[in-house]
């Protein structure tokens, strides 16, 4: 009987264990309660970890170093070594700024795809999908691969040696140190037009001036000759001289005969040559006065053609003079323009790296650890809160 009853109990109890829930175990109740922070921070780590070490594309950096010198830039005595102390690079460094600048531009992003097709670079089939240009979150425009490029191109300047710092990064060594030539070779383009511009700056005013003087001068030439061709003289001065010449003579010989007639009236009054002399004088006379009539007169004087002439040619000399002025002005200007010639001087050529520098995968998959553990705790903080604030 007692068998029996044993047996039966058997039965139930077995039938009991049958029926009732099973218990959970503690490696289930242990990833139930740790689930959130498995599904914030170790989840996102654990993709991170897997695109950088078997998706994401080996990146190669090509860097360059140069700076931007010019004549007008140089710095003598203290003053010189003041500058060096506090790392004031003066102009130069101006000039530098703005080759960086350009560098960072649109308009270098512009000419990189124009020349170099640098969109061809950066969507390489090889590239990752997350790497490359355009990807699941770009838009293939110039706006987005303006984004694109200014992260994949850096100029940076050190102030305190004066140096700018070109960096390129691309997914082949060959195209970063490519492209990092390519933008070198255009800043040299902008230094030669920056130069140009400031020549023709520095010129222009001065050879203006010149060319201004140059034409008042050939105006005063055709004036010249169109008075000669009015006058009918090569040269009114010149061709007065005969006859002042001639006058002089005339009045030589007039005094002359005046001074035989006195002779002759003091020593022999009733000299028949007096009346002779007396003649003489009177034809004399009339001779320079008409020889005068053709210098001074009215009709025929040649006072004002000599005074007219005269002040061409005076004009003439003054515009001369001026040019000579103006073209050592400009001489002048050009030599300051020279001066002032800037040059991109190359410090260290790109070069062509040996192995990829990018993605830094320890870097980065720290970074996720980080910043999924610290929003995990912040979001923990908060419902712990709003728990406790809910209990009170």
């Amino acid at each position: 009987m007692n068998q029996i009853d044993n047996g039966f109990d058997g039965q139930l109890q077995t039938r009991a264990a049958l029926t009732s829930p099973r218990q959970p175990s503690r490696l289930a109740l242990a990833l139930r309660r740790r689930a959130p922070f498995l599904v914030v921070v170790v989840a996102p780590t654990i993709l991170a970890t897997f695109y950088y070490a078997a998706i994401a594309t080996p990146q190669y950096i090509s860097e360059a170093q140069f700076v931007v010198r010019g004549q007008n830039n140089q710095s003598s005595g203290a003053l010189a070594g003041l500058m060096s102390i506090t790392g004031s690079g003066g102009g130069s460094s101006e000039d530098t700024y703005a080759v960086q600048d350009y560098i960072m531009s649109r308009d270098a992003a512009r000419e990189m795809l124009d020349k170099e097709h640098i969109d061809r670079v950066y969507s390489v089939p090889q590239a990752d999908f997350l790497a490359r240009f355009p990807n699941f979150y770009t838009l293939k425009s110039f706006e987005h691969f303006f984004s694109y490029y200014k992260r994949h191109v850096l100029a940076e300047l050190d102030t305190t040696s004066g140096l700018s710092t070109l960096q390129v990064r691309t997914f082949t060594a060959s195209d970063s140190q490519r492209i990092a030539r390519a933008l070198l070779n255009a800043s040299e383009r902008l230094v030669n037009k920056m130069n140009e511009r400031q020549r023709q700056n520095l010129i222009a005013s001065s050879l203006r001036e010149r060319d201004d003087v140059v034409a008042h001068l050939r105006d005063l030439s055709k004036q010249i000759d169109a008075y000669r061709n009015q006058v009918a003289m090569l040269d009114p001065n010149k061709q007065s001289e005969p006859m002042l010449k001639d006058i002089a003579t005339l009045q030589t010989m007039l005094i002359t005969t005046q001074l035989q007639v006195e002779q002759l009236q003091a020593t022999a009054p009733n000299s028949p040559l007096i009346t002779v002399y007396q003649h003489r004088i009177a034809a004399l006379a009339d001779q320079i006065a008409h020889a005068a009539t053709g210098v001074t007169g009215d009709d025929r004087s040649m006072v004002p053609k000599i005074s007219a002439y005269d002040d061409l040619l005076l004009q003439r000399t003054l515009a001369e003079k001026e040019l000579v002025t103006t073209t050592a002005a400009l001489d002048s200007a050009r030599a300051q323009a020279d001066k002032q010639q800037l040059y991109l001087d190359e410090v260290t050529q790109p070069n062509l790296p040996d192995y990829p520098l990018y993605p830094r995968s320890l870097t980065n998959i720290a970074i996720v650890f980080l910043t999924m553990g610290a929003l995990y705790v912040m979001a923990s903080l908060i419902i712990a809160g709003a728990r406790e604030h809910k209990i009170h």
